[in-house]
């Protein structure tokens, strides 16, 4: 009985289409792959874009409240003095409503955290836009670190006023409170400028506003910047 001679040339060439196959499969699904990652990539990016410009309005209007405030205690501090110029209790509250107006920093970054987080574009252009990225939210805690120091310091001034001014006549400087009568209980505002431990808890918070805006100006500029990159 005699047997049929192998087909070399058919088998190899069957072998060839399906490796063929099997690395067009691999290359098909690679490609996708990365075209998925890359859309993603491009959908976290956009999405830190439009939180880093939310953030950037944010820091404008902090640096509004903040040069208000500075404004306000510079005024407090001319009419310190051991002969201090006569003051009205809806003057001295409403520059004091002027210095404690500015609200506690808080910036989003949840975006920005899950795109560092996700490992997309971590090379070339992408690797730089990590680490621009990386330094602006170091900054951003120093930002927000300092604004937590002003509202700490609040407490100690607040408790040194009441023992020289009605503390209802000090909350008067609020917009919520403008429309209520004065307090009964005498307010003694030409002691409490005559004060030298309040004056310098007024100048030690001015130059902690002033170290904040500073702060302040610098991220915004970071953000205009980063901002800027993103959409080059």
């Amino acid at each position: 009985m005699s047997t049929k001679p192998i087909e070399w040339k058919r088998l190899f060439t069957e072998g060839i289409v399906i490796l063929v196959s099997i690395l067009l499969a691999f290359s098909i699904d690679a490609w996708w792959s990365e075209r998925q990652q890359y859309r993603e990539a491009e959908s976290q990016v956009d999405r830190v874009l439009t939180e880093m410009r939310a953030n950037l309005a944010i820091l404008k209007a902090q640096d509004g409240y903040l040069d208000g405030a500075i404004e306000g205690a510079r005024e407090l501090l001319i009419l310190c003095g051991p002969d201090p110029v006569p003051t009205k209790p809806s003057k001295l509250a409403a520059l004091v409503g002027r210095i404690y107006g500015v609200p506690v920093l808080s910036l989003e970054r949840s975006a920005s955290d899950e795109f560092l987080s996700s490992g997309h574009l971590t090379i070339g252009l992408g690797s730089e836009l990590r680490n621009s990225l990386s330094y602006t939210l170091s900054n951003v805690r120093i930002s927000e670190n300092s604004s937590l120091e002003l509202r700490a310091m609040r407490p100690e001034m607040v408790r040194h006023m009441q023992s020289h001014f009605s503390g209802l006549d000090l909350v008067r400087g609020h917009e919520l409170m403008q429309d209520y009568p004065s307090s009964r209980f005498v307010s003694d505002s030409q002691s409490l400028l005559s004060d030298m431990y309040f004056e310098g808890l007024i100048a030690n918070y001015t130059i902690r506003m002033e170290i904040n805006r500073r702060s302040i100006e610098n991220l915004s500029k970071r953000y205009e910047s980063l901002i800027a990159e993103v959409e080059a």
